[in-house]
């Protein structure tokens, strides 16, 4: 039978030989295992859009890949880019460190968070195992690795099938979505996006799921979405019969048996899953500017022009003098609410600042009141 087009042999070469290099740092075992399915049982851990439930679903999906470190997120979300039509999850992995791995939030969306997050925790399996050892950690408290994109990247993607998360991430790296379009008259067509998550084209890691369940003596893993599931049997009718010869391509010994199942979670009884508190606003005023600079910088123009339309040399400087002054005074008269901690422009009846987000807590007429008017603010 003709293999798939896609991955080439080239390809699958490389993709077997970063697969033997995890296998022969850690093992056979975790390979032997059944891919974990998705689904409630094993993220029985309710699901929330917060920083909580993304530190509690990182936290389950580390404890079923066996790394031991602590979680840690810090929430940098700034909202869905406006380009995107279907805004992709995006939660980075930061570094490694000897006993916690942190991690960033940009955005959570409504797509396959499990899968996303599950090639972030790939990827820290790949920055602590990597070919030529772990680099000595950086002298910081506490200490940590760096990501290599190069090298650690991919490499943490092919980590997912190794350590059991290869069907989550396998569905997240093509995600289909469809709605209905604009209407043109006569109907509305469908309009399609699809997101890839992680560092692999879908395609490698059916490949993989293929390797995994022949080396297993096992069926195409429960839980894929359809185009994964096909192209991961059109694989395994090709792989199943070359199991012995991948096993010893991999070293996995002959005899080391598959597992059947896998340990069952028990529910976190210590995760929060709400987003942190905000932290206190610091407190600013209106400080009510003018355009007294603008009006002498737009005054001082005018009388240039003046003066050049005339022709009027001996005069100029008397006429851009009093056309600088005119606008100066104008100006003054123009009056313009600023935030006294950022100086951005706000309304004369903002009560918080959109910039630096301040809470303005009155009206200065100078920048220097600012520290009395605080010395204020408990006043009956």
């Amino acid at each position: 039978m003709d293999l798939p087009s896609t991955p080439d042999a080239e390809r699958c070469e490389r993709l077997l030989t970063i697969l033997g290099d995890l296998i022969a740092r850690g093992g056979a075992a975790s390979l032997l295992l059944p891919p974990v399915i998705p689904g409630a049982d094993a993220f029985p851990e309710p699901w929330r859009p917060t920083r909580g439930g993304v530190a509690a679903l990182l936290r389950r999906l580390a404890w079923h890949a066996g790394n031991p470190r602590a979680i840690d997120v810090l929430d940098e979300r700034l909202g869905a880019p406006p380009t995107e039509r279907v805004p992709a999850t995006r939660v980075a992995l930061v570094g490694v460190r000897t006993r916690e791995l942190p991690f960033r939030i940009e955005f959570i969306g409504a797509d396959d968070v499990a899968g996303t997050l599950a090639h972030e925790i790939g990827v820290a399996h790949a920055v602590a195992n990597r070919p030529d050892g772990a680099d000595p950690y950086r002298a910081i408290e506490p200490p940590e690795l760096d990501i290599d994109p190069d090298r650690d990247l991919e490499r943490g993607s092919i980590a997912t099938v190794y350590l059991g998360l290869g069907t989550l991430a396998a569905n997240a790296a093509f995600q289909q979505f469809s709605r209905p379009g604009r209407f043109n008259g006569g109907y509305s067509p469908l309009e399609y996006d699809v997101l890839q998550a992680g560092f692999l084209p879908m395609s490698d890691l059916a490949y993989l799921l293929a390797v995994q369940a022949a080396v297993r003596g096992a069926e195409v893993p429960a839980g894929l979405s359809p185009p994964q599931r096909d192209e991961t049997a059109a694989w395994l009718s090709v792989l199943r019969p070359r199991a012995d010869e991948l096993r010893r391509r991999l070293g996995i010994p002959a005899d080391a048996k598959a597992s059947e199942s896998r340990e069952p979670p028990v529910v976190f009884d210590d995760i929060d899953l709400d987003d942190d508190a905000a932290p206190p606003r610091r407190n600013a005023f209106r400080w009510r500017t003018h355009r007294g600079g603008v009006g002498f910088i737009a005054g001082a123009a005018l009388g240039m022009g003046f003066s050049i339309a005339l022709a009027t040399q001996g005069a100029a400087p008397l006429i851009v003098l009093g056309a600088a002054t005119s606008g100066h005074v104008l100006g003054r008269r123009v009056r313009v609410p600023r935030c006294s901690g950022c100086a951005s422009v706000v309304s004369s009846t903002a009560t918080g600042c959109a910039r630096c987000g301040a809470a303005l807590r009155g009206d200065i007429e100078r920048l220097s009141d600012r520290l009395e008017a605080e010395d204020h603010l408990d006043d009956p």
